[in-house]
């Protein structure tokens, strides 16, 4: 997900994505209740007919014309749905990868819970002791926790700005970029660390190294092993060390001929080296789905750092917030990219985990789900 490089505090996403506006915001308790229903016996079997009929026409309205798939699944049962395109000729199928954008946070930040849990770092920990010793970055005295949400002073940039990044999809999609190519993109000014919320890819950026520099191993091991070791996650992949495989679809809906013009990445390979720990993640969504119902029922961190990463503060935790801001309680993440849109979350009040991925880029990214939403929680 790239921010605005406008500077302003607060802004998630420029004016596509909305911070959720709640000063404070203890989410735990809706964790809670959704790790009691998520497990039930019936989330495995399809919802009724009726259910998988408005499901459909909510995932068709919000298509609006773009390629789009979905999963939903409930104490009622499971559904996934498409609708639309993924190339401009091929009908998206349920199992295609699509770039997920910024809930690579969310997938980041609980690996390093675990990696607090296992005492192998601690979140009041100054970020630095943790990076390479010849990394060429100011890190501003932030700590693991400001970095996770978003408080450590360090500005948003050229690095949060989605019209660079498009320009450089279009000239240099085959680039690799390493972590410190994208971080020199980050301008030299800060504020005092811990004083106030500023979204920016930097700061995930920085954890991917720190996952990487303590366990000495690629994120993606490290995440295969750690947060995605759990079952029916195969296809939520973290680029470029996992490569996409079809089925996929095309970012902007576009032709097949786009893939190879990224180098087979999703959307490039530029876009999939350079966002790391902020972004570089693709997947289908039952995949991502399986993913979130497994996070918010406790099976991937402890109920207590859950409780840690849903204290939300100017209206984000550690790597998560509220999706559905202004209509309902869902605590996820949504992510833009070029090319591509997501929205994931946990519905606590309905026991219910839904994930809306799509390859048309839409204005309000946090309401994109809300016909889904408000469908599920009729149902």
């Amino acid at each position: 997900m790239r921010g605005s490089q406008n500077g302003n505090a607060g802004r998630v996403r420029s004016r596509r994505e909305r911070k959720p506006r709640a000063a404070a915001v203890i989410a735990v308790v809706a964790l809670v209740s959704l790790a009691a229903v998520a497990c039930s016996s019936g989330k495995d079997d399809p919802v009724s007919d009726e259910a998988a009929a408005e499901f459909q026409a909510a995932l068709s309205d919000m298509a609006g014309g773009g390629g789009m798939a979905a999963t939903v699944m409930s104490p009622e049962g499971t559904w996934s749905g498409t609708a639309g395109k993924a190339d401009g000729v091929r009908d998206v199928r349920i199992d295609d990868q699509f770039g997920i954008a910024s809930i690579t946070k969310s997938v980041i930040a609980a690996q390093v819970m675990q990696m607090v849990e296992a005492g192998e770092l601690a979140l009041d920990d100054p970020a630095s002791d943790y990076l390479p010793a010849d990394l060429d970055f100011d890190t501003n005295g932030a700590t693991i926790r400001q970095l996770l949400e978003q408080r450590s002073g360090i500005p948003a940039s050229y690095l949060d700005d989605h019209a660079f990044w498009e320009s450089v999809a279009i000239d240099h999609p085959r680039r690799r970029w390493t972590t410190a190519d994208a971080l020199e993109l980050v301008t030299a000014d800060r504020d005092p660390a811990g004083e106030a919320f500023e979204y920016t890819d930097a700061n995930y950026l920085l954890l991917g190294l720190v996952i990487e520099q303590v366990r000495g191993r690629p994120v993606a091991d490290v995440l295969r092993d750690g947060v995605l070791s759990i079952d029916g996650v195969d296809r939520l992949i973290y680029q470029p060390d996992e490569v996409p495989t079809e089925p996929m679809a095309m970012p902007g809906g576009e032709s097949t001929a786009v893939l190879e013009k990224g180098g087979g990445y999703l959307p490039s390979l530029a876009a999939a080296s350079s966002y790391g720990g902020a972004a570089a993640m693709a997947s289908d969504a039952p995949s991502l789905a399986n993913w979130w119902r497994a996070f918010c029922a406790g099976e991937i961190v402890s109920q207590a750092s859950l409780t840690e990463m849903s204290t939300f503060h100017d209206g984000y935790g550690l790597g998560l917030y509220n999706v559905a801001d202004t209509y309902a309680q869902a605590v996820g993440h949504t992510g833009e990219d070029v090319g591509y849109v997501a929205w994931a979350g946990c519905l606590a009040e309905d026991g219910s985990v839904i994930v809306v991925l799509s390859n048309r880029v839409v204005e309000d990214i946090g309401g994109m789900a809300r016909p889904l939403v408000e469908a599920v929680q009729s149902d």
